[in-house]
């Protein structure tokens, strides 16, 4: 009797039920387990090749100050930004009325603490931005977040100029030297076009 008492009291009270074969406690130990691992805060990097640090580092602050959300409305955007240590701290909060087929709207609301820091990559001499949530959420809207503010930093830059080492020309190059041209009888004849009937 008092070893089958004290198997039930080891049962219940073991971190590991499964493995004591009581499966009461494997549903709220596999919750915790999933909220932890999919929550906490997330961070994302994107590395700005072709830019120097002062380009990229303007655009952040204007995305920041200024957001473009298609579905959103920005109830709060509130921004400080610490030239010296190239970070900003954002609070946003975000508001929409959420229409869907066959159901009532419904107000939705999200909250953002977010920082976004400028470093440089080292491997690659380039900008690089670190994009960190401040808050517990699920990565996956956190993933979406950071894609919007690295997407409307890129549009603010505009494409990457390449570096050419000779001029460009007016004239394209024609394959012949200098004092050249082109006499009748080596320019082609285009062929004829098809009548139309």
């Amino acid at each position: 009797m008092v070893q089958n008492t004290l198997h039930r009291a080891l049962r219940f009270a073991s971190p590991w039920p499964l493995a004591t074969g009581s499966s009461r406690g494997a549903l709220p130990l596999f919750a915790a387990v999933a909220l932890v691992a999919a929550t906490g805060c997330t961070s994302r990097t994107q590395t700005f090749e072709g830019y120097s640090d002062d380009q990229v580092w303007s655009a952040m602050v204007a995305v920041s100050r200024a957001p473009e959300y298609d579905d959103w409305k920005i109830a709060d955007n509130d921004v400080f930004v610490d030239e010296a240590g190239r970070r900003i701290e954002v609070y946003r909060r975000l508001r929409r009325l959420y229409v869907s087929p066959y159901s009532e709207p419904r107000k939705e609301d999200e909250e953002w603490r977010l920082q976004m820091m400028l470093e440089r990559d080292d491997s690659l001499d380039a900008p690089t931005v670190e994009f960190t949530t401040r808050q517990v959420t699920v990565p996956a809207h956190v993933w979406r977040e950071a894609d919007r503010f690295f997407a409307q930093v890129r549009a603010l830059l505009g494409p990457v100029e390449e570096p050419t080492d000779e001029p460009e020309s007016a004239e394209p190059d024609r394959g012949m030297d200098d004092g050249e041209t082109l006499s009748d009888e080596e320019v082609p004849t285009p062929p004829p076009l098809p009548e139309l009937d």
